[in-house]
């Protein structure tokens, strides 16, 4: 079962582990990088371990870390050489910093990097490192050759990188498929501590997750206690469907028993390779009455241009706004340019079923107002109402009386008491734009466009049911 696969290994610690003496059989490539585009002004060093087992030829899978040093090289060398798992290349990148003209660093930006639960870094991983990864070579001419596909990908880290790993695979799990986060910051330094109530209202992803802690980790009580946010993340993963696994173990928030596992983290996260880690089921129950089994996201477009706009139109179809030109798109992804005028919808504002009352997004704002509308035509006794996860989109109603708001998390869906039940996930992560023809939703994420049948309709026929105070 020889199979040659390379994987990345992205290290953001303030210390790399010396790399000591050769006990590895492969090679270390270094390099530096500098003027980040999306961390302005930033400076690291990369190293790059490329193992014998790369013939430099077939594209290979990826394992990026957080966190770790040489001690990975022989862990690799040694599962590889006994087919456990598929041939690892590993690369260290330091946290970025910017220094002065005397080279002294004025800014760390470690935290910045990874305790963030944006997309941000995974962005920087796929347009900015693995790129330059992708541009070196080995001293006997071998080109670092990369799978771009999600289930040939792991990422790895510890503390602050724990946290990071968990977020690129959920923010981007067409990019990576396979996580282990050890000592996981997620408290909160920058919103962390709100990943185990998200996870619960998200539909799962197709990612395999391993935890791990130490019963006394608290680095900083401040912020909170690591170990009970990590048992609340275990809870949550489980609850949503994941297949996720983990190790409890004794001591502080020290690394050295996420090492020590780390054969046995590799063997099961790799287990079942190269097939994708599957979704699991929810427990959500209004997940649940949303989704229909088996019916998943369909691409039906991927040359959306930035700014495009999506509007309701029919039972069948919506309209694509791109500048001047308006297109009517079926749920079949077909396409007709629209000729002559047509009335468009305010993406950003949304009239309640029945008409009783009309919710307005406010942009740069997590929260959405919701107006009563009066007899005399006003909308009056304005609240913010709705409270979301990221700032408001584009918005819409259901049939139900259910919000749906464009995110960069995804699609937010609200009750009728302004609370956030369930988020829509989409392959890309952020959704920009949505529309619904009938019981299709239709999305754009990242330049893509995307529809997925639903319970749900977007067809208004009078007022629907209150669910009332919950």
């Amino acid at each position: 079962m020889k199979r040659y696969v390379v994987a990345v290994v992205i290290s953001l610690c303030f210390l790399v582990v010396p790399f000591g003496v050769n006990a590895y059989n492969g090679e270390v490539v270094k390099f530096h990088m500098r003027d980040s585009k999306i961390y302005p002004g930033t400076e690291r060093s990369i190293s790059v371990y490329v193992p014998q087992q790369y013939d430099g030829k077939t594209p290979a899978c990826l394992w990026v870390s957080m966190s770790g040093g040489s001690f990975m090289f022989d862990v690799f060398d040694n599962l590889m050489d006994a087919d456990e798992i598929p041939t690892i290349i590993g690369v260290f990148v330091s946290p970025g910093q910017i220094r002065d003209e005397q080279k002294n660093a004025v800014r760390y930006n470690r935290s910045n990097e990874l305790d963030r639960m944006d997309g941000r870094y995974a962005e920087f991983l796929e347009t900015e490192v693995l790129p330059m990864v992708c541009r070196q070579k080995t001293k006997d001419g071998r080109e670092i050759k990369i799978s771009d596909r999600a289930t040939d990908r792991a990422i790895y880290g510890n503390s602050s990188g724990g946290i990071c790993a968990f977020n690129v695979a959920w923010q981007r799990p067409d990019l990576f498929s396979r996580v282990y986060a050890s000592l996981g910051t997620f408290v909160s330094f920058r919103g962390g501590d709100q990943y185990p109530a998200l996870v619960r209202k998200c539909e799962p992803r197709p990612i395999r997750v391993f935890l791990q802690d130490n019963d006394e980790d608290a680095w900083n009580p401040l912020f909170g206690s690591w170990f009970e946010y990590n048992k609340l993340m275990l809870s949550a993963l489980q609850f949503a469907g994941y297949d996720v696994n983990h190790s409890w173990d004794k001591g502080g928030h020290t690394s050295k028993n996420a090492r020590k596992i780390m054969p046995d983290v590799l063997r099961w996260l790799f287990a079942g390779w190269p097939e994708l880690p599957q979704k699991g089921k929810s427990q959500s129950k209004t997940i649940a009455s949303m989704l229909v089994e088996g019916e998943e996201w369909n691409e039906l477009a991927t040359d959306i241009a930035d700014g495009a706009i999506l509007h309701p139109h029919s039972e069948s179809q919506i309209i694509l706004q791109t500048g001047k030109r308006n297109e009517l798109v079926g749920v079949d992804g077909v396409r007709v340019k629209v000729k002559g005028k047509v009335v468009l919808s305010d993406p950003y504002t949304a009239v309640y079923p029945g008409g009783t009352h009309t919710a307005k997004r406010v942009a740069g704002s997590n929260w959405v107002w919701d107006y009563i509308n009066t007899p005399d035509g006003k909308l009056s006794y304005g609240q913010q109402f709705y409270y979301l996860y990221a700032d408001a989109g584009q918005i819409l109603y259901d049939a139900s009386g259910y919000l749906y708001v464009a995110s960069a998390v995804g699609v937010q869906v609200c009750d009728q008491n302004g609370r956030v039940r369930t988020i829509l996930s989409l392959p890309g992560g952020e959704v920009s734009t949505i529309a619904f023809a009938g019981n299709h939703l239709f999305a754009i994420s990242r330049g893509r466009l995307y529809c997925r049948k639903l319970l749900r309709s977007g067809t208004h026929k009078g007022l629907p049911k209150s669910e009332k105070q919950g």
